[in-house]
């Protein structure tokens, strides 16, 4: 499971199934809940991941990580799912603080509704999400 939580913002994502694929496991499928909810706005919905998918974001999440904690300039995270509805982006900020923007679609097709919204975290939260992403392969 993944959980950011930022003031009143609170994005989780949780797999509940995995379909594989026994001769190709980096084209398995994460069937996932996506909530984020504001004071004003709960959204739920269901999307899916590729595993390859994930373990990409997972190495981009480490070296951003990595470079935060480094004091290096660090590069910003782009994950654009597949199914298109969970789109992330980890900008580096000043004073090793990240902002996080994303776009939901709940709904396919692409035309409905879209979510977008922008929050901050500091490097406390890599552990956690790195942890999450590894919780999605057990």
């Amino acid at each position: 499971m993944i959980d950011i939580v930022s003031g009143s913002r609170s994005l989780r994502i949780s797999p509940f199934e995995r379909q594989k694929t026994p001769e190709a496991p980096a084209y398995d499928w994460i069937r996932t809940y996506v909530e984020y909810s504001l004071p004003e706005l709960k959204a739920q919905y269901q999307t899916s991941f590729s595993v390859g998918e994930i373990i990409d974001f997972k190495e981009d999440i480490y070296s951003l990580y990595q470079e935060v904690s480094s004091g290096h300039k660090a590069h910003e995270v782009v994950f654009d799912s597949t199914e298109n509805q969970l789109n992330l982006r980890f900008i580096p900020m000043t004073n090793n603080t990240i902002a996080v923007k994303l776009t939901l679609r709940p709904e396919n097709p692409a035309e409905s509704v879209i979510i977008k919204d922008s929050f901050g975290i500091d490097q406390s939260y890599f552990p956690a999400l790195l942890s999450g992403a590894t919780f999605w392969f057990g």
